[in-house]
């Protein structure tokens, strides 16, 4: 079978409720048909019996198939269920005979929502009514979304080869495929904000006791911070709390306007927000693995439900981000207010309104960081050497002036690198 069970959706193409002709029953049924034209013209009434079994042999495989047609339940499970792009899952289909007899041999395939559109066929032998099966196979999805993987699809044969029918069983099942949350340096970058300074990306978790206290153990403290000695003298869990200033809390912003990145209306994806939504995948589960307590802010109608508070796990949070999508109008910013913290701003070639939102989230003096993702042009696809480097544009400038740090990057650029960059340039600005 050259296409996947007879085509991309799984039904051949000339059928009638999923049955079908072969090419061999084709040929059988117009050999009949000018067998008996023949028979007529040429007054031969023996080719009359050629022409009929001709006929007759591609009906009673269409009746073979017509009443041989399996009938199952398919439940699928994936493990695991959310799974980063890229990232290979295992799919396990659970199918059940509903019918009245076993089955016969089949072609089995399940239909999936991107290319190459379904699995490898594969043969599945009888099933019996009493006892379901299990059929496994790896699954990986070529990018992030929530995909419905299904339906199961058969195809039977009769033994002659002359027509099959294919069969859609069950529904879909949801696969949830996260943007990949990319490990940043753990490099140990302060930098000044108001009074005394801040640990932006790894503040000291160990330590004697001479720089730190301690305190009782709230829930989502990281487990590392307990303080054991401290714990067996209050017979409670007690962590380990910094006498350092710090800033626990931490603010995205992400423009989600399609109007901003140049490639949006190039295809169903844009390259540069997908760099965007990769690094936000990963800056903010960097920044809460070190503490902080994280809130995404977005230019367009809110999508993601993330607030300063430890209750959301890295999973939940990336979760979210698989539908996260380009936005047609910009949202309501109104119940937004600016705050203490880092403040990090992901987008592609942001209006000045949306640039001069950026800037009223930041407070004098606090550290704010802008990744402007450009798209790739001709040039950057043939050689990267004869291309100059990615520029922020008249928004990059804006914030640069109103004192941000602004990281032009391309749509293919490391995300850990970038970060690196930023780590670079903070540190040389203090000295360091």
């Amino acid at each position: 079978m050259s296409t996947p069970l007879g085509g991309r959706r799984g039904l051949p193409k000339l059928s009638i409720a999923g049955i079908a002709l072969t090419g061999r029953g084709w040929a059988f049924l117009l050999g009949g048909i000018l067998a008996v034209l023949v028979a007529y013209g040429a007054r031969r009434p023996e080719l009359n019996y050629v022409g009929v079994l001709l006929i007759a042999l591609p009906a009673l495989a269409v009746a073979y198939v017509l009443l041989r047609r399996p009938r199952f339940d398919v439940v699928r499970s994936f493990a695991p269920a959310i799974v980063p792009v890229g990232r290979t899952t295992s799919a396990r289909a659970r199918v059940r005979n509903r019918g009245r007899s076993t089955t016969s041999q089949v072609s089995w395939a399940d239909t999936l929502p991107f290319a190459p559109w379904a699995t490898p066929e594969r043969e599945l032998s009888r099933i019996d009514t009493a006892t379901p099966i299990e059929l496994n196979y790896d699954l990986q999805a070529p990018r992030r979304g929530v995909f419905g993987i299904g339906p199961f699809v058969t195809e039977l044969v009769d033994p002659f080869q002359l027509a099959r029918s294919v069969t859609r069983h069950g529904g879909e099942q949801e696969l949830v495929v996260t943007p990949e949350a990319v490990p940043l340096p753990e490099t140990g970058l302060t930098v000044p904000a108001g009074s005394g300074e801040a640990r932006l990306v790894q503040r000291r978790s160990a330590g004697d006791e001479d720089d730190s206290i301690t305190r009782e153990y709230r829930p989502g403290d990281a487990m590392r911070r307990v303080h054991w000695r401290a714990t067996a003298r209050h017979d409670e869990l007690m962590v380990r709390q910094e006498e350092q200033r710090s800033l626990p809390h931490a603010r995205i912003l992400v423009d989600t306007l399609a109007d901003g990145y140049l490639d949006a209306d190039e295809g169903d994806e844009s390259e540069a927000f997908e760099w965007v939504v990769r690094m936000l995948a990963s800056v903010a589960v960097h920044l809460r693995r070190a503490g902080f307590l994280v809130t995404v802010l977005e230019t367009g109608d809110r999508q993601l439900h993330v607030e300063r508070r430890r209750t959301w796990g890295d999973e939940e949070f990336l979760a979210g981000l698989a539908p996260f999508e380009l936005q047609p109008h910009r949202g309501d910013h109104r119940d937004e207010l600016r705050g203490d913290g880092p403040l990090i701003a992901l987008a592609g070639n942001p209006d000045g309104e949306t640039a001069d939102w950026m800037r009223r989230h930041r407070r004098p003096g606090s550290l704010a960081v802008a990744f402007l993702a450009q798209p790739l042009t001709a040039i950057d696809r043939l050689d990267r050497t004869f291309a100059g480097p990615a520029r922020g544009g008249d928004a990059g400038e804006r914030l640069l002036d109103d004192g941000w740090l602004v990281v032009p990057v391309r749509a293919d650029e490391d995300h850990a690198a970038a970060w690196s960059a930023v780590v670079m340039e903070t540190g040389r600005a203090r000295g360091a």
